[in-house]
């Protein structure tokens, strides 16, 4: 068996040749093809990255749209702004109607409504009106809004918020002024 490898002897020149041809290819392997696929694979992972940006953006696109349409479409709420006027006394009873129209045009339902005893006396020139009402919160801030277009209201002393199982009653205290 010696015999065989033996006369299987390579040159020595072709020893060397092959070595330097092994580590020629190990330099190439090492310094070009390993770096190259390790870019590879980042450039990779931003490209995913960015597919992934661009669906959401192709997702987010119409909702974006509609936004921004609704902005620009959108008017301006100017608030009201009346002549003061002096409700007269014998149109008191008048008020409850008014604010019942008020609260349906806004979209809430009134539970009480009445005067406060406690601050009509002969020589006063305003007077206190509870309200109980119920409904949705941004309702609610149609009924204040609505409520500024009454000539003798005044101002809103208390708001009390109360939060039931499912919608919130507001409890109001309304100042009025009397001619």
């Amino acid at each position: 068996m010696y015999q065989k490898f033996k006369n299987m002897m390579i040159p020595k020149q072709t020893l060397t040749n092959m070595v330097i041809c092994i580590a020629g290819l190990l330099v190439i392997v090492l310094a070009g093809i390993i770096p190259n696929f390790i870019s590879l694979t980042g450039l990779d992972r931003e490209i995913r990255n960015v597919q992934f940006q661009i669906e959401e953006q192709d997702r987010l696109y119409p909702v974006s749209q509609l936004l921004k349409n609704k902005a620009q479409h959108k008017v301006l709420m100017v608030l009201p702004f009346p002549a003061k006027d002096r409700l007269s006394r014998k149109l008191i009873d008048l008020f409850p109607t008014t604010f019942n129209d008020i609260a349906k045009k806004a979209g809430m339902d009134v539970i009480s409504i009445s005067p406060d005893l406690n601050s009509l006396s002969d020589n006063s020139n305003f007077i206190i009106v509870n309200a109980v009402i119920r409904g949705d919160f941004f309702n609610f801030r149609k009924l204040l809004i609505n409520l500024g277009e009454v000539p003798y209201s005044e101002r809103v002393e208390e708001i009390q918020i109360q939060q039931n199982q499912d919608i919130m009653e507001f409890k109001m205290k309304i100042r009025l002024a009397l001619a």
